[in-house]
C-alpha cells in the first residue's frame, strides 16, 4: 500500500496497518435503533430564530419614542431659528385674539327670543260684535213670538250690556283654541247667555222686536246693609 503525503517526515514513520486489521469491526446497520439517551442528560437549547412578537412590540414602541423625541427637538430647533421678533409679536396678537374670542363667547348672554305678538281683537266693541257678527249668525224669531222677546235697542238694558260683553270677550278668547274653542264657547256662552234674553221675564220683558224699546224692569229692590257687615275690602 502505497503512500502519498506532502508533509514531510510523515511518509518515513508511517506505517500501513496489516491487511485484514480492520474486518473484525463492527459497521452500523441503518436498520438499527438509534443508542438510548439519558434522561439525565438535558438536551442542548435550540437558538432562537426571531424575537417574539410580545419583543418585537416592546422594541417598535421604544423607536417611534426615540424617533419622536428627536423629531421634537429637531422641530424646536427649526422653530428657534425661524422665530424673529416680528413673528413672535404675530404669534402672541393672535393668541390674544384668539383668548378673548373664547371668553366672549363664555360671557355672552344668549338674547331671549322675542315674544310673540299679541293676537289682535277681531272686534273692537261689544256694539260691533253684536252688529257685525252675534245677530247676524244667532239667528231666531222674535216677531211675533210670545215665547221669546227680543229689544232692538238691547243697549239700553244693563243686563244685556254685561252679557253680550261677556259673549264678545269669550268669543274673542276662544276663537284662538282651534280644536274645541268654539264648540266651548256656543255651549257655555252663547246658548246660555242668550236664552236669558229672550226669555219673557227677561230684561226685554217691556219691549218687543215690533214696538222696539218700551223701558226696563225695574231693578230688584234692596236696602242698604250697616257698612260692619260688609267692610270695604279696598281699605284692609
Amino acid at each position: 500500500m502505497s503512500t502519498d503525503f506532502d508533509f514531510p517526515g510523515f511518509a518515513d514513520d508511517f506505517e500501513p496497518p496489516p491487511e485484514g486489521a480492520y474486518d473484525e469491526v463492527p459497521i452500523d446497520d441503518p436498520g438499527d435503533p438509534a443508542p438510548a439517551v439519558d434522561p439525565g442528560i438535558a438536551a442542548p437549547a435550540e437558538p432562537a430564530a426571531a424575537l417574539s412578537a410580545q419583543m418585537e412590540g416592546f422594541v417598535a414602541r421604544a423607536m417611534d419614542k426615540r424617533i419622536s423625541k428627536e423629531a421634537d427637538a429637531i422641530a424646536a430647533a427649526k422653530f428657534e431659528e425661524m422665530l424673529t421678533p416680528e413673528l413672535h409679536a404675530q404669534l402672541q396678537e393672535a393668541a390674544q385674539a384668539r383668548l378673548a374670542t373664547q371668553l366672549a363667547a363664555a360671557l355672552e348672554i344668549p338674547e331671549e327670543p322675542e315674544p310673540e305678538p299679541e293676537p289682535q281683537m277681531v272686534f273692537g266693541s261689544a256694539e260691533e260684535f253684536m252688529r257685525d257678527w252675534l245677530a247676524p249668525t244667532y239667528r231666531r224669531q222674535v216677531m211675533d213670538t210670545p215665547s221669546r222677546v227680543w229689544c232692538p235697542q238691547w243697549w239700553k238694558h244693563e243686563e244685556a250690556v254685561n252679557r253680550v260683553e261677556a259673549l264678545w270677550r269669550a268669543w274673542e278668547y276662544l276663537r284662538l283654541d282651534a280644536k274645541t274653542g268654539m264648540s266651548v264657547w256656543w255651549r257655555d256662552h252663547a246658548d246660555h247667555h242668550m236664552e236669558k234674553l229672550f226669555a219673557g221675564d227677561g230684561p226685554f220683558k217691556a219691549c218687543s222686536a215690533e214696538r222696539g224699546h218700551k223701558g226696563s224692569v225695574k231693578p230688584l229692590p234692596t236696602d242698604k246693609a250697616p257698612d260692619a257687615l260688609f267692610p270695604d275690602q279696598r281699605e284692609t
